[in-house]
Formats: structure tokens, sequence, C-alpha cells
């Protein structure tokens, strides 16, 4: 019999608990019944923090295509693989060492040490995505992950040049390209382009009622009107000034330095400010 109370929680340990015991994602994987196979490149994240809401957004569209891929009678290698070499994890590592400076701090802290202290934690910061992955039920295989620090990943990788030197695949040229004087190293695109860009975003202002005062509201906004219906609650700053606003026979609460250029924006000339209090 159902829980006439929904408890997403507990639903989701069961499920969890229901998908180790049977081994569901081997099951997926060894399907006799599929017989295509496609293969998966994980594109690695970089283990130099732990995961945010962006990398578990793009997690849960790789796992999507996975089930959509496989719904569809196709078996999928999917193995995961992380990302532990280059600036990102070097930085990080001289940050928790406490080195500041460019490369030549570096040098002369020493480049073992840096390589140990990025090892370690590259270790840490990769429990954190495993019990991400598990807490959001992805299907990826980490029994075979790849990991780029290793040798045998680092030969493969010679091992493909060479390759692709020997058909011809691979040209050398010239071009301009980023560089930090600081670390003392060329940058990639991505890594010069990803700087911030304003950009114009449409947004919203709506009104809240105040409890035990029906005809006074409190005026907000918002760049994301979609998470509106799940707001329980509204929050003031204590030591900023609110001005009471009378507008069509309602009381609006407006920050003080914002009541003239909110009623122009939404170009309201009819109103008048009553007084003003602290959001205390």
């Amino acid at each position: 019999m159902l829980d006439p109370i929904y408890k997403p929680k507990e639903l989701e340990d069961e499920i969890r608990v229901l998908w180790e015991k049977n081994c569901i994602r081997k099951k997926v994987e060894m399907d006799p019944s599929k017989i295509e196979t496609v293969g998966y490149v994980e594109g690695p994240p970089t283990l130099n923090g732990e995961p945010h809401i962006g990398h578990l957004r793009g997690r849960v569209y790789k796992d999507l295509w996975f089930r959509f891929t496989t719904l569809n009678g196709k078996r999928v290698i999917f193995r995961g693989g992380w990302d532990t070499q280059g600036l990102p994890v070097e930085l990080q590592a001289a940050k928790e060492l406490g080195i500041i400076g460019g490369k030549q701090e570096l040098l002369k802290f020493g480049m073992e040490k840096i390589v140990e202290k990025a090892k370690e934690m590259i270790k840490y910061y990769h429990k954190f995505w495993i019990s991400a992955d598990h807490l959001m039920g992805m299907m990826m295989d980490h029994e075979k992950d790849y990991w780029t620090y290793k040798d045998e990943y680092i030969e493969r990788e010679w091992q493909i040049l060479r390759v692709a030197w020997e058909d011809g695949l691979l040209g050398e040229s010239f071009r301009v390209v980023g560089y930090c004087p600081s670390c003392q190293t060329a940058l990639s695109h991505s890594e010069v382009s990803s700087e911030y860009e304003m950009l114009e975003d449409p947004s919203l202002y709506y009104k809240v009622r105040l409890k035990n005062y029906p005809n006074r509201f409190i005026v907000l906004w918002t760049t994301m009107p979609f998470t509106v219906v799940t707001d329980i609650m509204v929050a003031v700053h204590p030591n900023s000034t609110y001005s009471i606003v009378e507008v069509g026979g309602e009381e609006w609460i407006i920050a003080s330095n914002r009541v003239n250029d909110f009623m122009k924006e939404v170009g309201i000339e009819d109103y008048r400010v009553k007084g003003e209090i602290l959001g205390q």
C-alpha cells in the first residue's frame, strides 16, 4: 500500500538501494537483446573542486542521453573520465599550498611537492564527484574511469598522435595565442574567451501581499519568474530604508533609492511617498 504522504527523499533512497542490490546498471549494459553498441567518450570534469549546480546539470544531460539511447535498443559504453592535469589543477594546488606568485615561485617551492599535492587534491575532490553521481542515480560506469595523469592514458595519447602524424593528419603552422605572464604558458581559446559579458535579460516585477496588511505589498524583481511558484518567503535587509508608496489605492513597499527609477521604468506617474521604514 502506498504511503498517502509523498516522501521524495525516502523514495530516492529506496530506489537507489534497489538498483545497487540488483546491479541494474550492469544488467542494462549487458542486456543480450541490444545488438548495436554505441561508444561514449566522457568530456571529463576537472578535479580542482567540488561539483556545483552547473556541473550537475551537465551530468543530468549526459545521463538522459544514455537512458534515451538505451531505450532505443542500443548498448551504450557509458564510462567516466577525469581531467587531472593542466592549469586549473596546478593553480588550485598552488592555492591550497599558499603559494602566491607566478611560475618562479612554483619552481622555488618545488615541482615534485606541487605534483604530490595535486595528486592528493584530485583524489580528495574525486570523492565528492562520485558521491554526487551516486545521489543523482547516474548510470555511468565508474569502475573503468580514465584519469588523464596516469601513464597508460598519456602513453595512449602519444600513440594516437604518432598515428595521426604518420597518416598526415597533423600540420605545423604559426598563430597568435593568448599568453599568461604569471604562469608563463600559452592559454587556450576557451580560457581567453571566458570573460564576463554583459547581456540584456528579460525580467519582471511582481507584488507580494504582507500578512495582516491586506492593502500593503512588497514589490519584488526577478530574472527567473519560473521559480516564483516555489518561493515561500521574502527577505529584506534590516539596515536598508524602504519607502511606503501609495499607488492606485494600494501601498507598495519599495527600496527608497529605487522609487523614482522604478516608477519611471514601469510607466507610473501618479504615486505618493507616504513615509519610510527600516527593513528591521
